[in-house]
């Protein structure tokens, strides 16, 4: 645990250093502030905090990557890092040390500064030990290693087809593994991206405050049922965790956005370009580019030359995101979009085959159905495998599955009615003040149409995974989400037509109910962790599985595959999935130049 705690604090102040630095210098870019008055401007104020954090994560992820095209990413990436963060902090030295004073007086008035330290020690003991996941041991922990030790090899899909699965948290999870210091590789990003939501869950309790709801609210709640779900796991460096926890992170914070009438464009963008950022961790994110749609129209609407600035300044972000991810994606597997064969551009010789490739995409889809005999159930139609998929969902994924089903109908007349009534207005700055429906503090067109994308976003990001590959944790937070946010604002329109008795009661109620619930999920936590204490985690963290080994060798080069199985963990360095002999060789003499398919 104390090694996790020294490890966050190093990502925050590395990340906190390069958000700030690259935030301060947007907003004085062209398009990127809004006009204070006739006289003058005024750049936009982020009163989120943590945005400086979250913003140095993607781009410190950017940096790993493009590290990753050069060199191994190990002391070297630090130091350049490091040396990064040093300049800006003596840049904005003032402004840092103001922004840090009243961070921490105001936190420490309200007394939030004790509630955020104990969710991060209680996330810290979290992420010291735990169930690690089986794809962690599986592959994640050899792509981290190949991170760590070479950046980057052409063709390693072909020694281990499960490591053409690209994913931006890998480098990341290399630049903090500390690999370099001689001891172990720790695995604390997944963690860390779980103390980010923990600490944006923690103003849940604003509700009480209130005295009603809002619609983050119950975002929020189906979030906390996630990290009390996912608590024993966050160990393992899987990309799952890291996706739904940025998913969670982009919808909650865009809610209280459209909750607080932000007018600015900055914001929706940043969080737009986040939704970017977590295609590149992992693809079933790809319907988040929906997002794009309110930054663009506020860009597009009454545009002017500042706005058309802007909007290029936020295309090309997106693809100094995107552009590493995909150069990954080419090097490591020859396709641009493993497994997706469609897009073939290139024909390098260290192509992964194509059979091999739309074999891969097929096991992954039939999997994700429910089967484990890809020949066999590769072609069963709709009407066969939705009720066979229906029917292993067990629990309250199976609730939430079916409220899923009730959101998109309430979805659908939801958007029909709106439609009609949008259709229907005469006037071109149109309000939905008069209609029962859309009836909620006299919001205007704008935020109804904010939750609208929103809502069409979360359904197609849940019809994407569903089509693709409907495994329950590949898409859970999507699960969760639409009726969190679909029926949470049904919930919020029948609560405003109350009469501020029931009112008042329903509150307390649902204070008490969550306090009880809370304490509960607490006291399981407890129980559940006292059969995997062990004081030897209170230092450091429980490292990766170690599993019995074979070896093979290709020109020399020892190559390890697991003896039973097919999990190998980190340690044995190079791993295939068995004894390719015959099957693949080096591009060259050493292995640094890469692997191809002798097919």
């Amino acid at each position: 645990m104390l090694a996790v705690v020294l490890i966050w604090f190093y990502v925050i102040i590395t990340t906190y250093l390069v958000g700030y630095g690259f935030l301060m210098s947007l907003v004085n870019w062209p398009g990127m502030h809004r006009k204070k008055n006739s006289k003058g401007m005024k750049t936009y104020d982020f009163r989120f905090r943590e945005s400086f954090v979250i913003t140095g994560i993607v781009l410190v992820t950017v940096y790993a990557q493009i590290v990753s095209l050069f060199s191994k990413v190990a002391l070297g990436a630090n130091i350049c890092l490091i040396v990064i963060c040093f300049l800006i902090a003596v840049y904005y030295r003032h402004e840092l040390l103001n922004d840090l004073f009243e961070t921490f007086q105001v936190t420490a008035a309200r007394g939030n500064i004790y509630i955020y330290l104990a969710v991060f020690l209680l996330m810290a003991y979290g992420t010291s030990h735990g169930l690690m996941h089986y794809d962690s041991d599986l592959y994640h922990a050899q792509a981290i290693h190949w991170i760590e030790e070479y950046g980057i090899v052409r063709g390693l899909g072909n020694l281990h087809v499960r490591l053409a699965y690209n994913s931006s948290a890998f480098p990341l999870s290399a630049l903090y593994s500390m690999r370099f210091l001689g001891g172990q590789s720790y695995h604390v990003m997944s963690g860390f991206f779980s103390l980010l939501l923990a600490w944006q869950c923690v103003d849940i309790r604003n509700v009480f405050r209130r005295g009603h709801f809002v619609i983050s609210d119950f975002a929020r709640l189906v979030a906390i049922y996630y990290l009390f779900n996912v608590f024993d796991e966050m160990v393992a460096p899987a990309s799952d965790y890291f996706l739904s926890a940025i998913v969670f992170y982009v919808i909650i914070h865009w809610l209280d956005m459209y909750v607080r009438h932000e007018r600015s464009y900055v914001p929706y963008i940043l969080l737009a370009l986040l939704g970017v950022y977590a295609i590149t961790i992992k693809l079933s994110a790809a319907p988040m580019v929906l997002l794009s749609i309110i930054p663009i129209y506020k860009l597009l609407h009454e545009r002017n030359r500042e706005k058309t600035k802007a909007l290029l300044i936020s295309i090309v972000l997106a693809l100094v995101i995107v552009l590493p991810f995909l150069i990954r994606n080419v090097i490591i597997s020859g396709w641009i979009l493993y497994p997706v064969t469609m897009l073939d551009f290139f024909g390098f010789k260290w192509e992964i085959p194509k059979g091999v490739a739309n074999f891969d995409a097929i096991q992954i889809k039939t999997f994700g159905r429910g089967y484990n005999d890809v020949a066999s159930y590769m072609d069963v139609p709709l009407s066969e495998w939705v009720p066979h998929w229906f029917e292993s969902v067990t629990g309250i994924n199976k609730i939430m599955v079916i409220l899923d089903m009730v959101s998109i109908l309430v979805f659908l007349v939801y958007l029909t009615y709106f439609l009609v009534a949008v259709a229907g207005q005469k006037s071109s700055k149109l309000t939905l003040g008069k209609s029962k429906v859309f009836d909620l503090s006299q919001r205007s067109v704008l935020n109804t149409a904010d939750f609208i994308t929103i809502s069409a976003t979360l359904v197609g990001c849940l019809g994407f995974w569903f089509f693709s590959a409907p495994l329950i944790r590949y898409g859970v937070v999507y699960v969760w989400l639409v009726p969190a946010v679909i029926l949470g604002r049904l919930v919020i329109l029948g609560f405003n037509k109350l009469e501020e008795a029931p009112k008042s009661i329903i509150m307390k109620a649902f204070t008490a109910i969550l306090l009880l619930w809370l304490a509960y999920k607490a006291i399981f936590l407890v129980v559940d962790d006292s059969g995997r204490y062990n004081p030897v985690y209170l230092v450091k963290q429980q490292d990766y599985g170690e599993y019995e080994t074979k070896e093979f060798e290709l020109n020399g080069v020892k190559i390890y595959y697991p003896a039973t199985g097919d999990q190998i963990g980190y340690y044995p360095f190079p791993a295939a999935t068995h004894d390719l002999t015959g099957e693949v060789e080096l591009l060259g003499s050493v292995i640094e130049e890469g692997f191809k398919s002798v097919q």
